[in-house]
């Protein structure tokens, strides 16, 4: 968590509810990124009335290295990893417990529901576009379905002993630690599970510029990612990037191809028209006009695709131009700290 004020007492609320029915002793670690607001001081007073939870320092401010901080000061045989602009429903980490052992799986994960964080028309057409197919794709646990096998889960549940023998987060990556793990996981043989009797509660952004901000840095991170490891994407977290080059790549030669100009608007036409299918379709659920529904596909996308053309362009600047592809997700049990 980093300044989260506004959301950790109602996630670790989410958690606490739900402990008392748990069949083991359970430890409640909240990993603080240097917040500058009220956050520490939130957590604090939970800590106060409840010794279940502690608080622990990640300086560096990003989610790897906290998680690596945290699974390395516990000692429990299954950790959750958490995040704080979420809420667990009922019945999450028992359903997590009962899937792992009924499974086999190393990391099982739930779906979860995104919803707006104020109940704004601009919120709630940010909300749907998220949640959408046509706005995320093919991620799996944005969009719903039945107990499967799949490439990554948000959220997970893990084996402990998943982080001795895989290894633990790549502290290099500031987004997409998760995805990475969870390839390596599958790559050495193991299982990621989804089951839709795990249930999440996502608050997504609320404004154009926040919606811009996220999707251009996950956008980012898609080629360090790859840069960096060399591994870890599907082929879908790269179509943002395609579209974008598609339109610079026509654009350019349309000025010495004229009749490209042609092919340029219609890939226009084509995206904006898909677009408005699925806006239409979301309209009646969130209440929201379909043209910003629409307006939040066009930022979703052009912000990860241009994000990841930064990052293409960007990589070898700032990694340098041999970066070691070696995994720097060491084994907990290595770690010195």
């Amino acid at each position: 968590m980093r300044n989260e004020e506004r959301h950790v007492a109602r996630c670790l609320d989410s958690v606490l509810a739900q402990l008392s029915s748990m069949p083991e002793p359970c430890e409640v670690v909240c990993v603080d990124g240097a917040s500058t607001d009220r956050t520490r001081e939130i957590v604090t007073d939970y800590m106060q009335r409840d010794d279940r939870v502690r608080l622990l320092d990640n300086p560096q401010g990003i989610v790897p290295t906290g998680m690596n901080l945290a699974i390395a000061l516990t000692h429990s045989e299954v950790i959750f990893r958490l995040d704080c602009h979420t809420t667990y429903a009922p019945g999450y980490f028992a359903n997590g417990l009962e899937a792992l052992a009924r499974t086999g799986a190393d990391n099982v994960g739930g779906y979860i529901e995104t919803v707006p964080t104020t109940d704004s028309t601009v919120a709630r057409a940010i909300g749907a576009a998220t949640s959408s197919r046509f706005g995320v794709g093919g991620s799996v646990f944005r969009t719903g379905g039945g107990e499967q096998e799949v490439d990554t889960v948000p959220f997970g549940c893990f084996r402990r002993d998943v982080f001795t023998r895989f290894g633990s987060y790549d502290e290099r990556l500031v987004r997409n630690q998760d995805i990475e793990l969870n390839s390596r996981i599958r790559a050495g043989g193991g299982k990621i599970i989804i089951t839709p009797t795990m249930q999440a509660t996502y608050f997504t952004r609320s404004s154009f510029s926040g919606l811009w901000q996220q999707a251009f840095n996950n956008g980012l991170w898609n080629p360090y990612t790859v840069y960096l490891v060399g591994r870890g994407l599907r082929p879908r977290h790269f179509i943002p990037l395609a579209f974008i080059l598609s339109l610079l790549v026509l654009g350019g030669t349309a000025l010495a191809v004229p009749l490209l100009w042609w092919v340029l608007a219609i890939e226009i036409a084509c995206y904006l028209l898909v677009g408005s299918i699925f806006a239409w379709r979301e309209m009646p659920r969130v209440k929201t006009p379909a043209f910003l529904i629409l307006l939040s596909f066009i930022v979703l996308h052009v912000a990860y695709g241009v994000g990841s053309l930064w990052g293409m362009l960007t990589a070898p600047v700032k990694f340098g131009f041999r970066p070691d592809r070696t995994s720097r997700g060491q084994a907990i049990a290595d770690r010195k700290d």
